[in-house]
């Protein structure tokens, strides 16, 4: 148990019951901090058109969630965000900030040193955050300021710490906290059935970096006595409107409208289920940390096609676990379905291989590295303090 009860702002880019990995980590998170024995605050914005910054507080199990409704296309959004995690720093004085989400550190930098006293301040870079600070100029001052005064830096793989370090200097206080998976209680493995066979899908929320036009192209590659259906369990962002439109244009070229289903958002506890109705699963990101998405169909040994891409290539191996296939190609993503589709001996070692993965990735051992880091850095500042 943590001394003292020491209190913890967690602010998070998404939150369940928003769909995404941010989220299903953050959550995931939140609760292990508070099962620790911390005290527990998570600052989210819920994505309203033309919210003002209403804030509604409920008590989640052991965490307390502050939600925050806003609309990204209105430029007070961010100053409510960090007014509001100034308040609640006012009100709880908290020992430790967590930026879980590059978007989601600036108001935690801002709060850490009021009153003259600097408290610790963790980065999480997560998902798309390098495409952002690539890509997005508009948000890269703010998030280079963020890093370059952070305490500790964490990303869910290798890759996005060297690429940061190009800009900031990381050295001595970064580290790489992989996510954890595990296998629902009272699961059974992945198994090819009549229902599922010829099935390919993905899930998640689709936004721009997931090119879900990347998928439906690949899909739309497969021989047509292969594929069956095409599942998207999702919802495209509001933010990347155009992704949608433009998705949903290359379904009507290419004919695909009967045999595409996009669920729209639904609860996290269904994710297995639309996992087990598929033959093949498949991330087409252009960028990715660490996705929970592959890990739960991993963890299932759903077969897997992915783009070779962030932290998917530190854990899984071309064959072994996965079918990996370059961005951008739908030739090539198209041509690594239908082997799956059209090779049951393939889909079994991949399932197996895949498995085998997320076996490596406990919770137990994310938890731990969590768990470690927040005591450090808990204690190098009561030290600090103590003089």
């Amino acid at each position: 148990m943590a001394a003292h009860a020491q209190t913890i702002c967690l602010s998070t880019s998404s939150y369940p019951p928003e769909v995404g990995g941010v989220g299903v980590a953050s959550q995931r998170l939140a609760n292990l901090l508070a099962a620790a024995g911390y005290q527990v605050h998570v600052v989210t914005p819920v994505e309203i058109p033309d919210a003002t910054g209403a804030v509604q507080t409920t008590q989640e199990g052991d965490v307390t969630v502050h939600r925050i409704f806003c609309d990204w296309r209105n430029p007070a959004t961010s100053f409510w965000q960090r007014q509001l995690v100034r308040q609640l720093d006012e009100a709880h004085d908290f020992d430790l900030f967590h930026g879980f989400f590059l978007s989601a550190l600036y108001p935690c930098i801002t709060a850490a040193s009021r009153g003259g006293r600097q408290r610790p301040v963790i980065a999480s870079i997560r998902g798309s955050d390098v495409t952002n600070l690539l890509d997005a100029p508009f948000m890269r001052s703010t998030i280079l300021a963020g890093l370059r005064k952070a305490t500790w830096i964490t990303s869910v793989n290798q890759r996005y710490l060297e690429r940061v370090a190009q800009d900031v200097p990381i050295a001595g206080r970064a580290s790489v906290i992989r996510n954890g998976i595990a296998l629902p209680s009272g699961e059974a493995p992945w198994q090819l059935t009549s229902a599922n066979r010829g099935v390919v899908g993905t899930v998640g929320q689709f936004r721009k970096v997931k090119d879900i036009p990347l998928l439906v192209r690949g899909y739309a590659c497969v021989a047509p006595d292969l594929r069956r259906r095409l599942l998207l369990a999702g919802y495209f962002a509001a933010a990347d409107a155009s992704e949608e439109q433009w998705s949903r244009r290359l379904i009507d070229e290419f004919g695909l409208s009967d045999q595409v289903t996009v669920t729209g958002r639904f609860e996290h506890a269904a994710v297995y289920a639309h996992l087990r109705t598929l033959h093949v699963y498949v991330q087409a990101s252009a960028f990715e940390g660490l996705p929970n998405a592959v890990l739960e169909a991993a963890s299932l040994g759903v077969p897997l096609v992915t783009t070779a891409v962030g932290g998917l290539v530190e854990i899984l191996e071309d064959g072994v676990s996965a079918l990996l296939v370059p961005h951008g190609d739908p030739a090539q993503l198209g041509a690594a379905i239908a082997r799956i589709l059209a090779d049951d001996g393939l889909a079994q070692r991949l399932s197996v291989g895949a498995r085998a993965v997320a076996a490596q990735l406990s919770l137990e051992t994310e938890r731990a590295e969590w768990l470690a880091l927040y005591a450090r850095l808990l204690n190098r500042q009561t030290e600090m303090e103590r003089g």
